[in-house]
C-alpha cells in the first residue's frame, strides 16, 4: 500500500502504536511526538459500528474491517495511513486529545485497495503527493451499480476513477475534514454549453468561472448556488425538466431529464466536498504555451491560486465580466479533471504518456488515447476547469474526442456532460469473487442497493 500524508498540514502526528500505561474509559493510551511543546498523548477508541473494540482491527484481517471515519475533540482530526495501517492526527493543539475510530465491512476504499494487491494491471497508483489509487487502461472492470435508475428502472451505471486521498468533505457548518473517498464518474447525460452570457458580458461566450457555470447549476441542489436565473436550475438533481443553457448570448433548449435525473438513493451516498478549481498560468496568446500541460503540471494547476481569467487584459470585450473568480468550490456534482483523465492512461505506454503534453495526445505514437478509458471516440467532453488567456474570460478544457487535452469557449454546444462525484466513506461494496467483478456485465455494487 502508499502512504497518504497531507503535506501542507503545519501540525501533523504520527501515531506510534506503543501502549503506555492503562484504560481511561475505554480509551487506550498512545504516546506521539511532542509538536510545539505539547505533551502529545493521544487516547484512541475503536468501533464496529456501535460496539466498542478491545483492540484494533488488524491489517488484511478476516473480517473485512477497513477504516471508516474518525472524530476527535479539540478540533483534531485523522486520516489513515494505509501502508502502515494507522492513523495520523492532524491539528493536534491541545494534550490528551481523544478520537474514536470507526471500522466496518467492505467499505468502498478499502475494498479497492486490497484489490489494487492483486490487480496491478488495472489499478495503479498517481505520482502526485496524495498517491491516488486509479482504474487505468483501455477497458478496466471499474463499472459499479451505485442504484441509479432510469424512469424504467433500468440501472444506470457509473465509472470508478478511482480512490482519491486527502479529499476535503464539507460538513454542515462548511467545516472541512481529510477523507479517502472514491470517485465516481457516469456517461454522458447530453451535450450542452458549460456557461452562456448575454450579449453585453463576455460577447455573450459565457463565464469560466465553475462556482456560478450554469452546467454547475443544472447538476447541483438550488440551496448551495445561487439562483440569478429560472433556467437549467438542478434540472439534473431533481430529475425534472426545462429550459437549459446552450449556445452563445444565453440561447436555450429542451431540457428532460425526467427519465435519467438523479435519483433520491443516490443523492445519500454522494459526498459534499472542497472542490479545485485552480488552473494553469499562462501569460501568452491562445496560440502559444508556455507550460507543458502533463497529467502532473495539471493536477498540480487544478490546486494551485490561479483562475481562468487572471491573464485578461482590462477594455477587451470578451473578458468584461465582473463574475469573482475563484479556486475551490463546494458542492455535490462536478465534472472530471484533465489530470483524471492523464491518469487513467495504462498499458506498456503508461510511463511515456505520462510524460507526454497532453495537448499532443492524439498522436499515434505513443498511443496515449487507444490505452485511455476515459476517451470518447465519439464526443468531446468537457472538463471543470478553466483556461486562461489575454484577452477572453470564457475559455474552458476539454477532453477531445481525438484523444487531446483542449480548449474551448464556455458556450460550445458540442460537448457532452458526464457528472463526476465522490461516495460517502460510509459506503461500502457488497464482496465478490467472480473474476470479473466491476466489468459492465457484472458491475461492484453498493451494499443496500437491490
Amino acid at each position: 500500500m502508499k502512504k497518504y500524508i497531507n503535506k501542507e498540514k503545519t501540525l501533523i502526528i504520527i501515531i506510534l502504536f506503543i501502549l503506555l500505561i492503562d484504560i481511561l474509559n475505554g480509551f487506550k493510551i498512545f504516546k506521539v511526538p511532542q509538536k510545539n511543546n505539547i505533551n502529545d498523548n493521544v487516547y484512541l477508541a475503536f468501533f464496529n459500528g456501535n460496539q466498542q473494540l478491545t483492540t484494533m482491527p488488524q491489517k488484511g484481517n478476516t473480517e473485512n474491517l477497513g477504516f471508516e471515519h474518525a472524530e476527535c475533540n479539540n478540533g483534531a482530526s485523522v486520516e489513515w495511513n494505509y501502508q502502515n495501517w494507522a492513523p495520523i492526527v492532524t491539528n493536534m493543539t491541545k494534550n490528551k486529545t481523544k478520537c474514536n475510530l470507526y471500522f466496518a465491512q467492505n467499505i468502498a476504499n478499502d475494498y479497492l485497495f486490497k484489490l489494487s494487491e492483486t490487480d496491478t494491471t488495472t489499478l495503479a497508483y498517481d505520482d502526485t503527493n496524495d498517491e491516488n489509487l486509479r482504474y487505468i487502461g483501455s477497458s478496466p472492470n471499474n463499472y459499479i451499480d451505485i442504484g441509479d435508475k432510469d424512469s424504467n428502472g433500468n440501472k444506470i451505471l457509473w465509472r470508478i476513477i478511482g480512490v482519491m486521498n486527502n479529499v476535503p468533505v464539507v460538513d454542515e457548518s462548511s467545516e472541512t475534514h481529510l477523507e479517502n473517498l472514491v470517485k465516481i464518474i457516469r456517461g454522458s447525460i447530453g451535450k450542452l454549453s458549460w456557461d452562456s452570457s448575454a450579449s453585453g458580458v463576455n460577447n455573450g461566450y459565457g463565464v469560466n468561472e465553475w462556482g456560478q457555470a450554469d452546467v454547475m447549476k443544472l447538476l447541483n441542489p438550488e440551496d448551495i448556488y445561487t439562483k440569478d436565473s429560472e433556467i437549467g436550475n438542478s434540472l439534473y438533481w431533481n430529475k425534472t425538466s426545462g429550459q437549459c443553457y446552450n449556445g452563445s448570448k444565453n440561447s436555450q433548449k429542451d431540457c428532460n431529464f425526467t427519465v435519467d435525473g438523479l435519483t433520491e438513493s443516490v443523492k445519500d451516498k454522494i459526498a459534499k466536498v472542497r472542490w479545485n478549481t485552480g488552473t494553469v498560468s499562462d501569460d501568452t496568446s491562445i496560440s502559444s504555451f508556455k507550460y507543458n500541460p502533463t497529467a502532473s503540471y495539471m493536477y498540480q494547476a487544478e490546486r494551485s491560486n490561479h483562475n481562468g481569467k487572471e491573464q485578461c487584459r482590462s477594455g477587451q470585450a470578451e473578458c468584461n465580466d465582473v463574475v469573482e473568480r475563484t479556486t475551490t468550490w463546494d458542492g455535490y456534482i462536478g465534472l472530471m479533471y484533465p489530470s483524471d483523465y492523464g491518469y487513467a492512461v495504462g498499458g506498456n505506454v503508461r510511463t511515456e504518456c505520462l510524460a507526454k503534453t497532453m495537448l499532443s495526445w492524439s498522436d499515434s505514437s505513443p498511443d496515449c488515447k487507444s490505452n485511455n478509458w476515459i476517451r470518447d471516440i465519439y464526443n468531446n467532453q468537457w472538463t471543470i476547469t478553466s483556461y486562461p488567456n489575454l484577452y477572453e474570460g470564457h475559455f474552458v478544457f476539454f477532453i477531445g474526442s481525438a484523444g487531446q487535452v483542449a480548449y474551448n469557449q464556455a458556450y460550445g454546444t458540442n460537448f457532452t456532460i458526464k457528472p463526476t462525484a465522490y461516495l460517502k466513506s460510509s459506503v461500502k461494496i457488497k464482496p465478490n469473487s467472480a473474476s470479473n467483478y466491476g466489468s459492465q456485465s457484472n458491475p461492484f455494487v453498493i451494499e443496500g442497493v437491490n
